[in-house]
């Protein structure tokens, strides 16, 4: 049997939980670099059937889900 003196857990345990923590931090800003642009979306209403639905920002046309017309992105000034 392994003998462990309390004051040894509890520094185990911290620096298991300090390696966990940070590597998890690490690989979640890793993994979203490069990855940003791609995730906005813009909000699309239907000239058709009005439906609002979402789609990628840098699309200049796009289809409706619900009625399969194609909808133009409208250029705000």
């Amino acid at each position: 049997m392994i003998l462990l003196e309390f004051r040894q857990v509890v520094a185990v345990y911290v620096l298991v939980f300090i390696v966990l923590f940070v590597g998890g931090l690490t690989f979640s800003l890793l993994g979203k670099k490069g990855k940003r642009h791609k995730d906005i979306l813009t909000l699309y209403q239907c000239s058709i059937c009005t439906v609002v639905y979402t789609s990628v920002a840098d699309k200049e046309m796009t289809i409706c889900p619900r009625c399969g017309s194609y909808n133009q992105k409208e250029v705000s000034t």
